[in-house]
């Protein structure tokens, strides 16, 4: 009797826990559970502290700093990266980046860039009325206005370099709801969506893993259905004429910029993480899309040379591949500062069958096949290799001599590549125009997060899975041993999915925390911050709020500042003013003692740390001179076009900054175009994953040991991973183009 009993207990157990299991997958599948994300509640108090002056040139313009480019979860990457199961914080409204730029960065500007893509029509409404509320809020209660942009991201990729265009921030400029645009415009990400991977079962699997942030995932859920539910909009009507709920996609850059044409409202158009290896394929250029068609002056006027992705400003010859003259992809031998991924495929597998004590000739057999392997499988090479850990890859694939660099560097598609380059398809030369601006990209909500070099995990995009299990699907590794043997990827098919298996432990060991953006401007308002944008009396900053002035000064002083385009028959003159970032204290400074709640909202969004400068400012220890002449023949070398540096000049900084003047005394034999920039390079100080893959060295400098700094659940007790860094300041450059009749006075 006993035993019928238990059996019958057991029964009841199992039954229970059936539909236990039973219950979760149809609320999933069904939705019973799951809210729309909300724009949050912005703080009405005051707790900004008053900027201080950061100085004025000669044109009494203020120096104002902001961030223009910052996702809240409103972004799937950005809500499916902040789950608790990824390390991350939870959700993140757009309230979270208003009140970050107001309490804790205290930063003069700022904009929201949600991929378009995943936004939808209530969503793209909600991000409407929370701009507008911060810039209201802010006027109204703190005692220095945050002026807040709308944007979006406009997210572009593919696997062929031709038809790759990027990523690109749309920021408009003013908040009227009749100059807004009636939705976002999106890219082809928008036809592959992640979530068409994350399946029901491993949603599933996820509540169960984490049953504690039950809401995130159920919440998840919903905004899968709300996006399937979106109908594409028709492509035979203006943008206007379109409906406000359907879902509108410009495949080309020049589609983009005609669809802005058609909506006439001011709009900046910034191109940004260019030379990303992850989302970039190897030979991608940006020779693909230097046309007068493809690439608009109106509206992209500046680019993102630094974000917390890393650094896409420095050109290098070397390819991750080569192209043979049948088109055709082979590997390239490495290189003293560079060692390609495909080759280092090959030597994994090499020094995998000599372990299993594979003759020499057999082995050097394999390791040629994993190499074309490699290349065969791209995008996805590194899944060529069976089982494979990101210590074996050591620094392949990684620019070993550029500054904070991007990770899988993608040289054709640096901001140096881009100035150099010339089209010649018509009557007259056409070349890119570009002004230089930091950002954050940060996925948090945190606007402008780069004021303190802590919080690793928290305060940059470094991620990762919550255990081994999850590690090993999210990278789509098998149970396989370490195998001698490379195989064939169907990336295509993979990439068909909606997924892409990224490199996420060695990527992580390259975000940064976040750049910014600097503005020379007549006032503190909208329209000035917009005008300096405009004209490109802008210069970017590792994060640091380093005060940076470079001007043309013609012989009767007359200034030409950074961003200008100008005509000479003379050797130009320049000067160049630049001043440390304020050094800073623990804490915060302000109203919450005063305020309870801000206590709360800083603790919760800040960390307890905010933007808090002592009156002691770090040290320029010098400055250095790009200075690149941009093509005037097609196929004129780029590599002997770009010199970097040109000159460096030391500074003598005793706590006041420096000032120097230096000339060019070959532009008047050059006679062509040279376009002209500056670096401002300060004292040594630590920083977050600065030494990325972080490798120990033989005495060749060759790489024979990573130290990576995770962002999974192994790098919880690796704190911050501070490595010494020159933090710095990039202007904004100023072209000037040779003319023989011309005097400048």
């Amino acid at each position: 009797m006993w035993v019928k009993n238990i059996l019958k207990y057991l029964f009841v157990l199992f039954g229970s826990f059936l539909a236990f299991l039973l219950f979760f997958f149809l609320s999933l599948y069904f939705n019973w559970f799951g809210v729309p994300l909300s724009s949050g509640d912005i703080l009405e108090v005051n707790n900004r502290t008053l900027p201080i002056n950061e100085g004025s040139n000669l044109n009494t313009k203020k120096i104002l700093f902001g961030d223009l480019h910052v996702h809240s979860s409103f972004s799937l990457d950005a809500y499916l990266g902040n789950l608790p199961l990824l390390q991350g914080e939870g959700a993140h409204p757009i309230s979270d980046a208003c009140d970050y730029a107001r309490f804790c960065s205290n930063i003069d500007f700022w904009s929201i860039n949600d991929h378009a893509a995943w936004l939808t029509p209530r969503e793209w409404k909600e991000t409407i009325n929370e701009i507008q509320q911060c810039n209201l809020i802010s006027k109204n209660v703190d005692d220095s206005t945050v002026v807040s942009f709308l944007g979006w991201e406009w997210t572009q990729l593919s696997t062929d370099p031709a038809n790759h265009y990027g990523h690109k921030n749309i920021v408009l400029k003013s908040i009227d709801l009749e100059d807004i645009p009636r939705r976002p415009i999106a890219a082809n990400l928008a036809e592959k969506s992640p979530l068409d991977s994350v399946g029901l079962i491993l949603q599933a699997s996820a509540l169960l893993e984490d049953f504690k942030n039950r809401k995130m995932i159920f919440d998840l859920r919903y905004k899968q259905i709300e996006l399937k539910n979106r109908k594409k909009c028709s492509s035979n009507k203006d943008t206007k004429s379109l409906p406000r709920d359907c879902l509108e996609i410009a495949l080309t850059p020049q589609a983009l910029f005609t669809k802005l044409d058609n909506i006439d409202t001011e709009v900046l158009v910034i191109p940004h993480g260019t030379a990303w290896g992850n989302t970039a394929p190897p030979l991608a250029s940006w020779a693909y899309q230097l046309s007068p068609d493809q690439n608009n002056n109106k509206y992209q006027r500046l680019i993102e040379v630094f974000s917390g992705h890393g650094n896409s400003e420095e050109y290098r010859s070397w390819r991750s591949m080569n192209l043979n003259p049948d088109s055709s992809l082979e590997c390239p031998s490495p290189v003293l500062s560079y060692l390609p991924s495909c080759f280092q495929a090959g030597e994994i597998i090499k020094n995998r069958c000599l372990f299993s004590a594979g003759s020499e000739e057999e082995c050097n057999v394999r390791a040629i096949q994993a190499r074309e392997n490699y290349i065969l499988s791209n995008p996805l090479g590194h899944l060529s290799v069976p089982n494979q850990s990101p210590e074996e890859w050591l620094d392949s694939g990684q620019c070993k001599d550029c500054y904070l660099p991007a990770f899988n560097y993608r040289p054709g598609l640096s901001v140096q590549h881009a100035l150099a380059l010339t089209d010649f398809s018509q009557e007259e030369p056409f070349r890119f125009r570009f002004g230089f601006i930091g950002s954050s990209d940060n996925h948090q909500a945190k606007a402008g997060n780069g004021y303190k070099e802590i919080f690793r995990l928290g305060n940059t995009d470094a991620k990762g899975p919550l255990n081994e299990e999850f590690r090993i699907a999210m990278d789509r590794r098998s149970e396989e041993q370490s195998i001698p043997n490379s195989r064939l990827v169907d990336s295509n098919a993979i990439l068909a999915s909606g997924a892409y298996p990224r490199e996420f432990e060695r990527g992580s060991t390259f975000f940064l925390t976040g750049g910014l953006v600097a503005v020379h401007a007549e006032n503190r308002d909208r329209d000035s911050i917009w005008d300096s944008l405009n004209r490109r009396e802008v210069y970017a900053t590792s994060g640091d709020r380093i005060l940076l002035w470079f001007d043309l000064v013609t012989s009767q002083e007359r200034i030409y500042p950074m961003g200008s385009e100008l005509e000479s028959s003379t050797n130009p003159t320049f000067k160049v003013k630049a001043l440390g970032a304020y050094k800073q204290k623990s804490g915060c400074a302000g109203n919450e003692i005063i305020y309870p709640e801000i206590s709360n909202r800083i603790e919760n969004l800040c960390k307890g740390e905010c933007y808090n400068p002592t009156d002691k400012r770090k040290l320029i220890s010098r400055i250095e001179v790009v200075r690149i002449r941009p093509q005037i023949y097609p196929g004129e070398s780029i590599e002997s076009l770009i010199q970097d540096p040109w000159k460096v000049i030391p500074c003598e900084d005793e706590g006041e900054g420096c000032n120097i003047e230096f000339q060019d005394l070959q532009f008047e034999n050059g006679s062509r175009e040279v376009v002209y920039y500056v670096r401002a390079i300060q004292e040594p100080s630590k920083a977050i994953n600065a030494n990325g893959i972080n490798c120990d060295l033989d005495s060749e400098g060759n790489c024979i040991k990573t130290n990576l700094c995770y962002g999974d659940y192994r790098g919880r007790e690796m704190g911050d991973c501070l490595a010494e860094n020159e933090e710095r300041a990039w202007s904004s450059p100023i072209y000037v183009d040779f003319n023989s009749s011309d005097f400048l006075p």
